[in-house]
């Protein structure tokens, strides 16, 4: 967690070292909106064990475990979608939205009464809702259309389990970065500008579903369309 906010502080004073060499816009230009679309993969991760105990009934008195459990959430597919607004030509602010339906497996171990051990499986619905900042790094520039960019931000987590009977709620927090291509550009019109973005972030989520009172750690990467107006 100090890794990912020491991170996120150099990526905020790289950004704010681009606004104050970043050139004025040429005139005339006004699309500063964005919009973008995709398909992302969010990487699985452990959420701790857990132990089913009872009270036993002896002297001195201690714990009857019944059994023990283990649960991690599986790698998923997913939606990513962000609108961006453009300060300058090289930093934006961003609000993004992801929905990712992982799987959570637990696995029963170690039964009282001698059962084999199994695995349950359940369905969890899951959303980030976060705020970005993106900062196009101009200078590492691989053709006039390409250009590599960081993000980072935070945000609010959301988990419903399956049957939507009951809700999580936490923090997610995120940095990382990808590459912009630019398929098309126009002085005019409402499209002005059309392109391809490649992401891989790392995701951080605080609370929410778990059992070891520890954050977890999401590797994921994402392709998207976007639109600029």
């Amino acid at each position: 967690m100090r890794t990912l906010l020491l991170t996120s502080v150099f990526l905020l004073q790289g950004a704010l070292v681009s606004v104050a060499a970043a050139q004025p816009a040429a005139p005339g230009q006004r699309h500063r909106f964005e919009v973008s679309f995709g398909g992302l993969w969010i990487a699985g991760a452990p959420l701790g064990p857990d132990v089913a105990e009872l009270r036993a009934n002896r002297v001195p008195a201690g714990p009857f475990t019944l059994f023990t459990t283990d649960t991690r959430s599986a790698s998923a597919p997913g939606f990513d979608a962000r609108v961006s607004y453009w300060l300058t030509r090289s930093l934006a602010i961003e609000a993004g939205l992801v929905r990712v339906q992982p799987e959570l497996r637990t696995s029963i171990a170690a039964d009282a009464e001698g059962a084999a051990p199994l695995t349950v499986t359940e369905r969890l619905d899951q959303y980030f809702i976060d705020a970005s900042v993106v900062w196009l790094v101009n200078h590492l520039r691989f053709r006039e259309r390409t250009v590599p960019f960081v993000s980072g931000g935070a945000g609010y987590l959301r988990q419903l389990h399956e049957g939507r009977t009951l809700v999580e709620t936490g923090q997610v927090y995120h940095v990382g970065g990808g590459i912009r291509h630019t398929l098309l550009m126009r002085s005019s019109g409402v499209i002005r500008t059309l392109g391809a973005r490649f992401d891989a972030r790392a995701y951080v989520l605080v609370d929410g579903v778990q059992f070891d009172d520890r954050a977890r750690t999401h590797g994921a990467v994402s392709g998207s369309l976007f639109v600029a107006f």
